[in-house]
């Protein structure tokens, strides 16, 4: 089994189009395409953690599109999941959380607050926090503790959980020779 995460997909949201500049012609063509690359990387076995902002779109379009999405999934909301009960997510195949801690990660919708993330990788076995929530912005955040999986970071795909912590690693062993 992999562990795989994604942020932000926005299944069938037409404005996050030009917001982030997605290179779709339209929203069923990003939607399709999401799709697409989540099934060709996340097995039906496998751990799926989404971190927020699911669908932008009617009940019946996200049951069409949960059902064809693999993986035993995990949602960490957002702020534009607030309109969605977590008993209708659960219908839809996700459990729902509003963080999570996962191995030596907190995973979150939001990043969390630097000093207080410093504070406890220093004094706990915390490594850092995956989140999502920043999209092409996520870049800006210091990478030796965060790792931004909005969509528009992992080339529009879930990101192996593996992959994610060698990154953190190798660049906090990066920057403590730079100091």
């Amino acid at each position: 089994m992999n562990v795989w995460l994604i942020s932000d997909t926005h299944f069938d949201h037409k404005n996050i189009l030009k917001y982030e500049n997605r290179p779709f012609a339209n929203a069923n063509e990003m939607t399709e395409a999401l799709i697409d690359n989540w099934n060709n990387v996340v097995k039906p076995d496998d751990l799926i953690f989404h971190l927020g902002d699911v669908f932008f779109t009617s009940a019946a379009r996200m049951e069409y599109i949960a059902k064809r999405l693999n993986g035993r999934k995990i949602l960490i909301r957002g702020n534009h999941d607030k309109g969605i009960s977590n008993g209708k997510f659960r219908k839809l195949g996700f459990d729902v959380y509003n963080y999570y801690f996962f191995e030596d990660f907190i995973l979150s919708h939001y990043p969390q607050n630097e000093t207080a993330l410093r504070t406890a990788i220093a004094n706990t076995d915390l490594k850092g926090n995956i989140c999502g929530h920043l999209h092409s912005k996520g870049r800006d955040l210091p990478k030796d503790i965060y790792k931004c999986v909005s969509v528009e970071l992992t080339n529009y795909k879930p990101i192996n959980f593996s992959d994610i912590r060698k990154e953190i690693f190798v660049r906090k062993m990066v920057k403590r020779f730079d100091t």
